[in-house]
Parts: C-alpha cells; sequence; structure tokens
C-alpha cells in the first residue's frame, strides 16, 4: 500500500501537475482503540500502533461489533512518502471532519488539535513539516468522550456519538502563493437578471504585488455550458483579501426548480507563472423576508421541507460513503423538500446535492439542549465553530441562513446573551445571509404577560419553533391554534417557521398510524394561519442516537421518528408527506368528450406555495411506469390557480396522473381507478 501511495504522490508532480492537485488519502490508515485510554501516555504518537488493523476513510468504530458502546479514545496512523519536489510547494492537509477532538501529529510531533468540534472540515499547513523525499508518518488521536470541552455539549444532543475519522481526507499539494480559500458573493439584479459578483481570495501569507488572477465563469449545470467570462486582472485588498469585481450581463437565477449554477475558476499568477487555481460554485438568487413574508427572486412563497439526521443507518453510521449520502438526499426529494435544516455541520457532497437539486438549507452550529451552559469555555467553541463554519460553506447557494443553536435555554439571560452574540457574529461573518435560532421556549410567554420579554429567538431575522403540540407538549391538540396565535402576536413583524413537528416514538406510541394522522392534522393546522412561512418535518427517517429510546443499548439505538426506516425503506407515511408537500394538486379526473380526460389542477394555497414552472404530466396504467407514456407539459400554475388540462384517456375514464418537477423528481401522483 505505501508503494502505491508514493506512485501516486510522485505522479503528481510531473509537468502535468502545474498548480494545484488534491490527493486523496482514504486508504490504508492503521487503526486501534485505546480503551485503557493508555494511547497519549504511553506514546502511541512515536511508534507503530499496537494492536492495529487496516481500515479505510470514512470509518468510525462505533458500528463495529466490539467497539459499539465504547466513547473514549481510537487512533489512526499513515505512512507516506513525499516527494522532494513538495519542497517548494504548499501542503496542506485536509480532514473531511473527526468527531470530536483529536490531536494531530507528523513524525512524532504534535502540529495542530481539533477540540470539541466533530464535525467541521479543517486543515493542517503542513509546509516545512515534512521530511523530504523520505517516509513521513501521521497520526491522529481521536476522542469521542461525553466531555465538556465540546459542541454540542456533554451528551446535550439527540444523535449518534460516532468517533473516528468521519469524513474523508486529502492532501492539497500546490505552488507558491497558494489561496488558502475562495469566497464568492454573488447578488441578482430583479430588473434586468444582471448578475453582480464579488470573488474573495484568502492567503495565509504575504504575496507579492505582482500577483494577478485569471478568472474563467462557467455555465454549470445548465442545459448550455457556456463560458460567459473571461479575464486577467489584479485584484484589489480589501480587509486582507484579494477582491474581484464582476459584472455579468445576464445570468439564469438559482430557484429550487431550476437550480442553476455556475462555476468560477480562478489562476493565481505570480508574473506569467501560474501558482495555484481554485473553483468556487455558486448561484444568483435573491430570498427575502419583509413584512413577515418571505419572497424568493422577488416571488412570493411559502417553503415545505424535511430535515434528514446523518449516521442513522447502523451499518455506517457518522462514517457514510457518497452512495449512502446522495441516496439520503434523494429520499429527501422524493417527499417534495424544498427546504430543510441542520443540527449539525455535513459532508460537501450533502450542499452540493442540495445546490444542484433546490433544497434551501438553515445550516446550524450543534448548540443543542437545555443542559447547555454559557460559559466561556461553550462560547469559545461555538464561535471557533460558527467562523470555520461559515467559511468553509460560504459559497452554496443553497444554505440562505446560519443557524445558532437549538433548544437553549433561551429565555435565561447567561444563554440569551450568548445566542445574541453569536447571531452578531453570523452577521458580521456573512452579511450576505440571515440568520436565526431555533427555539422550544417561545410559547413560555406572551404579549399579554405583563412581565413578558421576548424569547432569544426574537434576536433572529424570522422565527424559528419546534413544534411538537399533544405530544412532547402535553396540551390538547385544539390548543396548537391558540398557542401559534399568541406567538405570532408576540412577535407580529417576525416570519414565523415552524422547525420541527412529527411523532417520536416510543416515548409516544401509535406506530405509523399515529404519525400519519399527527401528521395530516399539524399540518391543516399550518395551512390555516396566514402568518406560518413554512415547516420542517422531523425527520427523514428514523435515527440513531445515544439518548434513551428503543431497548437496544447499541448501534440499533435509535428514535423511531421518520417516514422512512433506517435502511431507506417508505412506511405508508412517505406518500402522505409526499403530497401534502405538493406545489400542486389533482383534484378530478374525468371523462368529458370521446377519447379525452379533463384534469383539475390548483396550484397549492398550503405548504409549499410558488408558481408552478415547466413541470410535466403523465398518465399511465401504474404508478411505476409512468416514465414510458407521453410527457404532457403543464402551463404555469400560480398558487390558488385553478386548470382545467385535457389528456387522452388511456383507461376509461381511470389511470394514474403523475406530475414530475423540471429536475426529475414526483410532486404528487394520484390513481384514479
Amino acid at each position: 500500500m505505501r508503494k502505491i501511495f508514493f506512485l501516486c504522490l510522485m505522479s503528481c508532480c510531473s509537468a502535468a501537475f502545474a498548480q494545484r492537485d488534491t490527493i486523496a488519502v482514504n486508504e490504508g490508515w492503521q487503526f486501534a482503540v485505546d480503551k485503557k485510554a493508555e494511547g497519549l501516555s504511553a506514546k502511541w504518537f512515536e511508534t507503530s500502533l499496537p494492536r492495529n488493523r487496516v481500515v479505510n476513510l470514512p470509518h468510525t468504530w462505533n458500528i463495529e461489533e466490539e467497539n459499539q458502546n465504547h466513547y473514549g479514545w481510537g487512533w489512526y496512523q499513515k505512512k507516506i512518502t513525499v516527494p522532494t519536489g513538495w519542497k517548494k510547494k504548499n501542503v496542506v492537509l485536509q480532514f473531511g471532519a473527526i468527531n470530536h477532538t483529536s490531536f494531530i501529529y507528523v513524525n512524532g510531533k504534535k502540529i495542530d488539535e481539533n477540540i470539541g468540534d466533530g464535525f467541521n472540515k479543517f486543515y493542517i499547513n503542513l509546509t516545512g513539516k515534512l521530511n523530504y523525499g523520505k517516509d513521513n508518518v501521521i497520526t491522529v488521536a481521536v476522542n469521542n468522550d461525553y466531555g465538556t470541552n465540546k459542541v454540542p455539549f456533554g451528551s446535550s444532543f439527540d444523535w449518534p456519538n460516532d468517533g473516528g475519522l468521519i469524513r474523508k481526507s486529502a492532501f492539497i499539494v500546490s505552488d507558491k502563493p497558494s489561496a488558502a480559500y475562495i469566497h464568492a458573493v454573488p447578488k441578482l439584479n430583479l430588473s434586468n437578471n444582471e448578475g453582480q459578483l464579488k470573488v474573495k481570495l484568502g492567503f495565509d501569507t504575504p504575496i507579492s504585488s505582482n500577483v494577478k488572477f485569471s478568472i474563467n465563469i462557467t455555465e454549470e449545470n445548465q442545459p448550455t455550458k457556456n463560458s460567459i467570462y473571461t479575464a486577467t486582472t489584479k485584484p484589489l485588498w480589501q480587509n486582507n483579501e484579494a477582491v474581484v469585481d464582476i459584472i455579468l450581463p445576464k445570468v439564469n437565477p438559482w430557484h429550487f426548480d431550476f437550480p442553476n449554477l455556475y462555476r468560477i475558476d480562478v489562476t493565481v499568477l505570480n508574473g506569467k507563472t501560474a501558482t495555484d487555481k481554485v473553483s468556487a460554485v455558486v448561484g444568483f438568487r435573491e430570498i427575502k423576508m419583509e413584512q413577515g413574508k418571505t419572497y424568493l427572486n422577488g416571488e412570493r412563497i411559502k417553503l415545505m421541507g424535511v430535515e434528514w439526521t446523518a449516521g442513522s443507518n447502523p451499518d455506517y453510521g457518522f462514517a457514510e460513503t457518497d452512495s449512502i449520502i446522495l441516496s439520503q438526499c434523494k429520499l429527501m426529494k422524493n417527499v417534495n423538500a424544498i427546504f430543510t435544516r441542520q443540527h449539525f455541520q455535513q459532508d460537501d457532497l450533502f450542499y452540493d446535492f442540495c445546490d444542484r437539486n433546490g433544497i434551501i438549507v438553515q445550516q446550524e452550529v450543534p448548540l443543542w439542549g437545555p443542559e447547555t451552559p454559557a460559559n466561556d469555555t461553550i462560547r469559545s467553541i461555538a464561535m471557533k465553530q460558527l467562523e470555520r463554519m461559515v467559511s468553509n460553506m460560504y459559497n452554496h447557494p443553497s444554505i440562505f441562513s446560519w443557524g445558532v443553536g437549538n433548544e437553549l435555554r433561551g429565555r435565561d439571560a447567561d444563554m440569551k446573551q450568548m445566542i445574541a452574540d453569536l447571531l452578531k457574529k453570523s452577521r458580521e461573518l456573512d452579511p450576505s445571509r440571515m440568520t436565526a435560532y431555533v427555539s422550544n421556549t417561545l410559547t413560555t410567554s406572551f404579549y399579554n404577560n405583563p412581565k413578558f420579554t421576548p424569547d432569544a429567538a426574537n434576536d433572529g431575522d424570522y422565527l424559528m419553533m419546534n413544534e411538537y403540540g399533544a405530544s412532547w407538549w402535553d396540551i390538547p391538540q385544539g390548543k396548537i391554534h391558540a398557542y401559534l396565535d399568541s406567538v405570532h402576536l408576540s412577535y407580529p413583524d417576525k416570519p414565523f417557521f415552524i422547525s420541527e413537528f412529527g411523532l417520536c416514538e416510543p416515548n409516544f406510541k401509535g406506530g405509523d398510524q399515529r404519525r400519519l394522522e399527527d401528521l395530516i392534522y399539524h399540518m391543516a393546522i399550518y395551512e390555516s394561519k396566514p402568518y406560518v412561512e413554512g415547516a420542517i418535518y422531523f425527520d427523514l427517517t428514523d435515527y440513531r442516537t445515544h439518548y434513551p429510546g428503543t431497548a437496544e443499548k447499541n448501534k440499533f439505538r435509535r428514535r423511531i421518528h421518520g417516514v422512512y426506516d433506517m435502511y431507506g425503506k417508505p412506511k405508508p407515511s412517505m406518500p402522505v408527506l409526499r403530497e401534502l408537500s405538493s406545489p400542486v394538486e389533482i383534484q378530478q379526473a374525468r371523462q368529458w368528450k370521446k377519447g379525452k380526460l379533463n384534469l383539475l389542477i390548483f396550484g397549492s394555497i398550503g405548504l409549499p406555495q410558488h408558481t408552478v414552472k415547466g413541470y410535466k404530466l403523465y398518465v399511465s396504467d401504474k404508478a411505476d411506469n409512468y416514465a414510458t407514456t407521453k410527457a404532457y407539459d403543464l402551463p404555469d400554475i400560480k398558487p390558488g390557480e385553478r386548470i382545467n388540462f385535457e389528456v387522452d384517456d388511456l383507461y376509461n375514464g381511470g389511470g394514474t396522473i403523475t406530475i414530475v418537477r423540471p429536475t426529475g423528481y414526483v410532486v404528487t401522483q394520484k390513481s384514479f381507478y
């Protein structure tokens, strides 16, 4: 294995390697579990790991039979041969995520540590720290105990606690000067679809004033792949970043049904020599909230979606492969998700899918639960996580907002101050996006209480409220209406979103039939409230957790909370969620003249709510063969608009009617037999 890796590195130093290369470092890691916590004192980082075995990344020990309940230390080690030619290059080691605390050593010397941040991607610059032309040993000590120097704090979170190198790793090798990051700020001019683009590059070390950028912008996932901008220019320097402002006369906006993307390639030129090349994929869109209402590119919309909890498949845990991540993303689209939130940071592939398939994301720092203190340690870790998260995910058009926590003590003065400071920091880090806090204490006190003080959620740009009436909230179902009205009247100018709702088993028994009834009842309430701007169903799948749930005490411990099981098998509630989340309704199929059916179709005025454009309709004899039949182009349908649509009567007044988004996902499918 060492020889193969050596050859890979050497090939990257050929003439073809002119600027930058990313070299995967995922195969052939030595791994040893450290159940006695002896590795640090025994200096395992200076020797070969005892009792080791070979693993590939991503990896977690908590899905292994003998290590399912080990929450402590695990060690990884890899030997590589570094080419002599790297001595003149910039060499960075990238870890996709290590859960949750890690110490990183090179050749027995500690070079970095990552404390209490288990889900963010991070980078270590190894320039000058390697033995060039020789073997080098990378050792990583990982801890996933329920410690207090981490976010989420202790055991205050409701997902698995899988330890390890849970995402992929890579070397990033480039000539000098080398960019540390590229951030792009796209802005859409709604009056003429002009694109205004600010491209910002950061550098870890000072660079020459002779540096220029060669920039090429191309259509990424669109029917054409045109290059729309090419130029070589000298950047301006603003706030220690090299900045170029670009005007694009006409761009295709990003929309969840038309997720148009553009690729920005920037080559760094030191004189006439290309030293580095970085890229970003962006979309031009405007998400705005005014007077309690939500707008996408100037269109009044309402949103509906679902959240996926990563690590839920017990065969993979947090060490999910690309194929597993993509399969879960597709399940989200199969229930019509155009809106989601993430309690903790995900693999880049998740956000790339949302960019390309149209899901709007609130991305959060994993501060979770009332046990979380607002002390200096947690504040410092949370701030650092927020900074790293924003920098890593800056270019994704799917992300519209940064979330700073979930179900904290939103009425307590110390926690309110920490939440307010995190919200302020997120605005400073990224003025182009909104920010919010997800509350479960908005119903604690209302405007008509003489001692009323606003909840911490009021400091966000909009309200996000977890709503569990008649389950976690032990109130009659009929009171949910009044609670929602009281929250709205207490914060009348804030756009109001339901950030979670659903049924959690086994805490609340009743099986999927109760889940289905709960889903229908709650959706009916939200759709009756004109001030509810969107909702997120929780959860996509049953999910693994360390919290008390089912009787299992191992990797199968879970909350039964999804419309799919842990392996992605749909439950009867799945098609119900899909139909309730459709922007278009098929209500009738009637024979009205020989050989023709008349379909009565409405644009939804519930959740979601937006104009339907570019959708196709199919008539088939079965649900699974619609794609083999004739495709009818539906006209644009606005919310509340009624159309009568004529199709061929192939099945004597019956058939299965399927409507499909421009992105290829089914939005509604009904049988009229």
